[in-house]
């Protein structure tokens, strides 16, 4: 078998040649070693540095532009050639010594995804600054929330995987967000039991700005926003539909007031017709924002665009008869008609969830 270690890096000539010669000494179980380096356009010299590197089993690869760490990661990963691919930042916050714990419940057969953890023991070396720790913390408490697989260090740089599982991932993300949404793809698989995820304590050193962090505030709302669009569990599925909803909502309404307020649609007759209106406004705006948002949905031709979106409508048309249809059922045994509409809400909800996901947006991203 053979590990395939890809090193993203950045403007990091003052470490880089430490870190690599700690890369090649690190024991990895007996494996055939590959390192793959894909620079990232740096412009501190590293470019220049790595340039004369002349190695067997390392591979170079230059960015014509700067792209961020999943960017150099899409690259690392195409070009990985290893039976097991593993991350490694190009800083030292990390140790390569530590290679061999998170190679071991893959080669073992015990796992097909480890994580290298800070938080599971008290790790050597310094640790994160509390800032940079509640914010791991959160968004490492939303990402298990919102997946439906638990880990300790979303975050954490030490990802080790086999080839095969990300064969059909898609990585999207340029900068750090690819954290996220690694982790939201690969909880994916897990959740359809096609892979065992394990998680090893791991020490860290951290280094502060000064030294050359990179990630920032803007990463940690990225992480947020990352966490919400790739994770697809049902409950994440479910909130994305809400707010969804409440786009759509919002969308008839302003539409409707629009055509009364604006265009002049005053009359009993205009108002019918711009309420009918507002309606099919919603229902487009209802298709574009499921299906490139609550369901994330591909389409493969626009043929099947626009198959998709008549069956859209059949759904949504259908759970509006069947909202009226319970409202009249309802309102003949008295109910008041403010709870008759709550019920009505909740049925279209329930009936458009189910009929959106299953009939219309099957179909997963990768």
């Amino acid at each position: 078998m053979k590990i395939s270690i890809v090193i993203p890096v950045y403007n990091e000539k003052g470490t880089f040649l430490e870190l690599l010669e700690a890369v090649k000494k690190a024991p990895v179980c007996g494996l055939e070693k590959e390192i793959v380096i894909v620079d990232d356009f740096s412009k501190d010299g590293t470019r220049e540095l790595l340039a004369g590197i002349k190695q067997d089993n390392v591979k170079i690869f230059f960015h014509e532009q700067n792209t961020g760490k999943g960017g150099a990661l899409r690259t690392g990963f195409k070009k990985a050639a290893g039976d097991i691919v593993m991350v490694q930042d190009a800083d030292m916050e990390y140790d390569p010594g530590e290679y061999e714990k998170l190679l071991l419940p893959i080669i073992e057969n015990k796992a097909d995804i480890v994580y290298g953890s800070r938080f599971l023991t008290k790790g050597s070396g310094k640790t994160a600054y509390s800032a940079h720790k509640f914010a791991n913390f959160f968004l490492t408490f939303l990402s298990n929330l919102f997946s439906g697989v638990r880990v300790s260090d979303m975050e954490t740089c030490y990802k080790v995987f086999r080839k095969e599982m990300l064969n059909d991932i898609d990585i999207e993300e340029d900068r750090f967000g690819f954290e996220p949404e690694i982790t939201a793809k690969m909880a994916r698989i897990v959740r359809g039991k096609r892979a065992r995820i394990k998680e090893v304590p791991i020490s860290y050193n951290a280094r502060s700005y000064e030294e050359g962090k990179k990630i920032g505030l803007k990463d940690g709302v990225r992480a947020l926003w990352c966490i919400l669009k790739y994770n697809d569990s049902g409950f994440a599925t479910f909130i994305k539909y809400s707010l969804s909803g409440i786009l759509v909502a919002a969308s008839q309404y302003a539409a409707i007031i629009f055509m009364v307020e604006i265009l002049g649609f005053s009359s009993v007759i205009g108002q019918n017709i711009a309420n009918v209106i507002s309606i099919l406004i919603s229902f487009i705006v209802a298709f574009i924002v499921h299906s490139a948002f609550t369901w994330r949905y591909r389409f493969l031709s626009s043929g099947e665009a626009v198959f998709k979106f008549a069956y859209f409508l059949g759904v949504s048309f259908f759970s509006l008869l069947l909202r009226s249809a319970v409202f009249y059922a309802l309102s003949l045994t008295g109910i008041d008609y403010r709870l008759n509409v709550l019920v009505g809400i909740v049925v279209i909800l329930a009936v458009n969830f189910s009929g959106y996901g299953r009939l219309v947006f099957s179909r997963k991203p990768s």
